[in-house]
């Protein structure tokens, strides 16, 4: 029965994942969109409607691309019922926008995220830092798509900065009007392998998925012109499959990425900094003061650019900040270093004789 759902990604390691949950009812299926409390899912009858079922609260963080267990409604116009989701293999998650602390996650079980970047403005080497981070934390394979190469004002300029903080990824570079370039994008997707598309607003990611499926199945709207933004034509993420049976995530543009846990993801975004803190005196080393350290050595002599060494340290804030939120003994362990650095700066030389 479930044959007739690998041409939207199941095999047999989803067949062992069902096998383990144990359960008696329902069937697989995938969730192909998801807005606010409704779900449409990919059934072997087909797509359907679903809802989740009252009890079922672990089933009510169901994502786009996530594979669950339904059961259909006692009649043929009900909803379908999601009763469980199976666990992901990848998730590309960020924390809430605004203040909130709570988690999002834009995709479910993605085997490539790109990175969508429109070169009608120039590439924002932080923001792309950002986003690879949370792609290689996602357990997916990131690489970087760079839209709108013909209204590049600069392009070999612009294609070189995004491949100097891109480090060890695939970066592709494509137009509407390139057709080789699409053509090539076009013959790296694989049947049955699921592809997450990320960026802000304008950056060209429904017009890409109309390129590759040489359809219209997303809407796309113009950018403004006094500010090169674009709108918000894409409200939901949606799977969808396209002829040559690959399927592409689409998702609305982002104004903002907060980060949330980044272990390998940093490390994998930030290699060569990576390589410079093995190599440092203290192996516990913050790369703030301490002596021998290789990091702060490489800034000083200008072989790691600041603003690069920088964003690193932004995103390792970032993430050890939204540790300490959801972790107590984190926070503890924090707020006993804080005033032991306190304590410490008291007695400092400079500070004697002024109270």
């Amino acid at each position: 029965m479930t044959r007739a759902l690998d041409e939207w990604g199941w095999d047999e390691r989803w067949d062992t994942v069902l096998h383990e949950t144990g359960t008696d009812r329902g069937q697989p299926a995938r969730v192909t969109s998801q807005h606010r409390g409704r779900w449409t899912l990919q059934t072997v009858d087909g797509p359907r409607g679903a809802r989740v079922a009252g009890s079922q609260s672990g089933a009510h963080m169901a994502a786009t691309g996530d594979w669950v267990v339904a059961e259909p409604g006692p009649y043929p116009t009900d909803p379908w019922s999601i009763l469980d989701v199976l666990s992901r293999r990848s998730a590309i998650e960020r924390g809430s926008a605004g203040d909130g602390r709570s988690q999002q996650v834009l995709a479910a079980n993605v085997d490539r995220l790109w990175i969508v970047h429109g070169l009608d403005t120039e590439p924002n080497q932080r923001r792309l830092e950002r986003y690879l981070a949370v792609g290689w934390e996602s357990c997916a394979a990131p690489e970087v798509v760079l839209t709108k190469s013909d209204l590049a004002d600069q392009l070999e300029e612009s294609v070189s900065a995004a491949r100097d903080v891109a480090l060890g990824v695939p970066v592709w570079v494509v137009s509407m009007s390139d057709s080789k370039a699409v053509g090539a994008l076009r013959d790296s997707l694989e049947m049955g392998s699921t592809v997450a598309l990320v960026g802000p607003s304008g950056s060209g990611k429904s017009t890409l998925i109309n390129l590759l499926a040489e359809a219209e199945v997303a809407e796309t709207a113009a950018v403004r012109e006094g500010d090169r933004k674009g709108r918000h034509t894409t409200t939901r993420r949606e799977l969808i499959r396209i002829y040559n049976g690959a399927l592409l995530l689409d998702t609305p543009g982002l104004r903002e990425l907060r980060v949330l846990t980044l272990d390998e993801g940093l490390g994998r975004t930030f290699p060569e900094i990576e390589g410079l803190a093995e190599r440092c005196h203290f192996r516990d080393c913050s790369h703030r003061t301490e002596p021998g350290c290789e990091v702060l050595g490489a800034v000083e002599d200008g072989s790691l650019a600041l603003e690069r060494f920088e964003s690193f340290r932004k995103l390792e804030a970032e993430a050890a900040y939204e540790r300490r939120k959801a972790d107590p003994l984190a926070l503890a362990e924090a707020v006993s270093d804080h005033k032991t650095a306190m304590r410490t700066l008291k007695y400092h030389p400079k500070h004697q004789g002024h109270e």
